[in-house]
């Protein structure tokens, strides 16, 4: 496969600075989704111990998402495998922590406005879930550079909406297009790649086929998933 991502001018060392400047971009998106409102509930009383957790952990992903694209820049190899290493553990704590912490905000009443409480948990957990897909597609796929960093790059960018959501210029548009321009947004982002791919090489990698497709099938899945009986009757539980 390797072999076959040179021959595609897909080999390593030929989309560096793409990559490093998407980690910055998400990386912004992030902070100014989350920032002003994470800064806001500082103040005692503040929020439970598990969001800080949750936003710690979150951090520290995106963080290791910047770290691991400049490492390849520089071509220290041997410690992006360490970090690698390193980011699986991340995962098996981030994963469940977000879904706990999906939970208890429903059950305190902190749902964002723009979300009902079965949307907020459908939308999560299946964004948790085609994450942790793309994620273990990317570690299994490590040695195929190609393939690898693009399927990270997606797996990342699906994590931006609850950022993208909270975006301060999103709010003059009134509750009821918060959700549909964050998903165009979204997508927006989700494109970047193939459109830098397209450019560049006259071809889209593959790798963006299952992770932007991914991203795009998920969208139409959180109002299904959010309507069924079952995601319904959870989130009438915990609202108890």
């Amino acid at each position: 496969m390797a072999s076959a991502d040179s021959a595609q001018r897909f080999g390593p060392g030929t989309d560096g600075p793409f990559f490093r400047i998407m980690a910055v971009v998400v990386a912004l998106v992030v902070v100014a989704g989350f920032g002003p409102s994470y800064a806001a509930s500082l103040p005692p009383p503040g929020l439970p111990v598990w969001v800080h957790l949750h936003g710690a952990v979150m951090t520290a992903w995106i963080v290791l998402f910047a770290v691991q694209a400049w490492l390849v820049g520089r071509r220290d190899l041997a410690l992006h495998r360490r970090l690698g290493t390193l980011s699986v553990g991340l995962v098996v704590v981030m994963v469940p922590l977000g879904i706990l912490t999906n939970a208890m905000a429903v059950h305190r009443g902190a749902t964002p406005p723009f979300f009902t409480p079965a949307m907020m948990m459908a939308a999560d957990g299946l964004d948790l879930t085609l994450f942790v897909g793309l994620f273990t597609a990317a570690i299994l796929l490590r040695r195929q550079g190609a393939w690898h960093k693009r399927l990270m790059l997606c797996a990342t960018v699906l994590l931006t909406w609850p950022a993208l959501a909270r975006l301060a210029p999103l709010r003059s548009l009134g509750l009821e297009m918060i959700i549909p321009a964050s998903i165009t947004l979204l997508i927006l982002l989700a494109l970047v790649g193939p459109a830098y791919d397209l450019i560049t090489r006259r071809r889209v990698h593959p790798a963006y086929l299952w992770g932007v497709g991914l991203i795009l099938l998920a969208q139409p899945l959180h109002g299904l998933i959010a309507a069924t009986p079952l995601v319904q009757d959870m989130a009438r539980r915990l609202l108890v």
